[in-house]
């Protein structure tokens, strides 16, 4: 079976998700692999859940670098990410996500799981995986999951203990981060608070009509509901995370000396280009700002509904009762987790081609603490 994620038509809304018409199947010999943080709940009471989140996005970093760019599916799962890939690539990707999880222990202290499974497994299983592709703009695009298959194999990943499923070899080698970079202080909510939810539907047909109940509720108020707002977007301080965006632009060679100075560089123009909005080559700011909210993944779609939304609090009141008489009804599972930032890391592909992926989280848990309160659902 032939499959290309870049030539699959791309769905130009959000609510494209839920029709089966943008969906391939992905062939039976490809893989599915799974990255997460190991007792990332604890990071987070720890207050370490921006460490998390940028440990999450170098793994989609790693990949891209080995890949050529986002040419695969991929989603961002806040403390890891899910792949798609060939039976060819999917040596290369994992070793290079080994090097990812080395970097992870020596640069945060916090383990990176690794695994992978065969779609012919998931598919054996009772699973499956389809994939279509959302169009973020030219250029820039997500992938949309269904099938249940992402959520079979993260257990069956969880719960390997004999290295079969999840790859614990060990790794000196270091990866390539280049493009990784986190330069933007959290996002503050203007309607209210920050929104991190995530909605598993009992029935998959029912996700058109659950997310358009969601949306009509947010149109109410005519609110802009995406947390990326660039006329409220500030640059963090000039040494912040520092350490991390020079080992990313050494392509991981390690070297200190000349990616310093070219990250001094890079920072130095970025802070004056936005001070006067200076074109220069490739780097303009108004159309990058621009860019940036229409290239920020604060809608997805993997199995489940996943949105991290700026509201009002009366908005959140009506979204929660909404919510709780679909749970009564047996119509779905929740969980929400709200917060007064939001979290924003980001992934350079190519600035020249418009190029450039934004990672979306609440702050302080924000989808792994929303997901703790689905399962607390599910369990009940």
């Amino acid at each position: 079976m032939d499959f290309d994620f870049l030539e699959l038509i791309p769905a130009k809304r959000f609510s494209d998700a839920f029709c089966d018409d943008f969906y391939q199947e992905v062939p039976n010999d490809w893989w599915v692999i799974v990255t997460d943080v190991v007792s990332s709940t604890k990071a987070i009471e720890a207050g370490r859940y921006k460490d998390i989140n940028m440990l999450g996005a170098a793994g989609i970093t790693a990949v891209f670098n080995v890949v050529g760019g986002a040419t695969i599916p991929f989603v961002f799962g806040g403390d890891g990410a899910t792949f798609l890939c060939t039976d060819k690539d999917c040596p290369e990707l994992i070793a290079e996500l080994l090097a990812v999880k080395t970097f992870g222990l020596q640069h945060y202290d916090l383990e990176l799981r690794v695994g992978c499974v065969p779609m012919h497994e998931i598919r054996a299983q009772g699973k499956n995986v389809q994939v279509a592709r959302l169009e973020l703009s030219l250029g820039n695009s997500l992938a949309l999951f269904n099938g249940g298959g992402l959520g079979l194999a993260d257990s069956i990943i969880k719960s390997d203990k004999s290295g079969e499923y999840c790859k614990s070899k060990q790794t000196e080698r270091l990866p390539n981060l280049e493009g990784l970079s986190c330069r933007w202080q959290p996002l503050k909510p203007v309607n209210g608070q920050i929104l991190t939810l995530l909605v598993q539907a009992t029935v998959e047909k029912d996700y058109a009509r659950i997310v358009e109940g969601i949306q009509e509720i947010l149109g109410r108020g005519n609110d802009d509901f995406n947390p990326v707002k660039p006329q409220g977007l500030k640059l963090r301080g000039f040494f912040e995370n520092f350490s991390l965006e020079r080992f990313a632009t050494s392509a991981g060679s390690g070297a200190s000396l000349l990616p310093a100075l070219k990250l001094i560089f890079e920072r130095s123009f970025q802070r004056f280009a936005h001070f006067v909005n200076l074109k220069s080559g490739p780097y303009q700011p108004d159309t990058y700002l621009t860019e940036l909210r229409s290239n920020s993944d604060f809608r997805k779609f993997d199995d489940m509904v996943r949105m991290v939304l700026d509201c009002k609090k009366e908005v959140i009141e009506e979204l929660k009762e909404f919510l709780e008489l679909e749970h009564e009804a047996r119509n779905l599972i929740y969980g929400i987790h709200l917060s007064e930032e939001a979290l924003m890391t980001c992934l350079m592909l190519d600035l020249r081609h418009s190029q450039h992926l934004h990672f979306i989280d609440g702050a302080d848990g924000g989808y792994a603490m929303a997901a703790k309160s689905l399962k607390a659902q599910a369990k009940a």
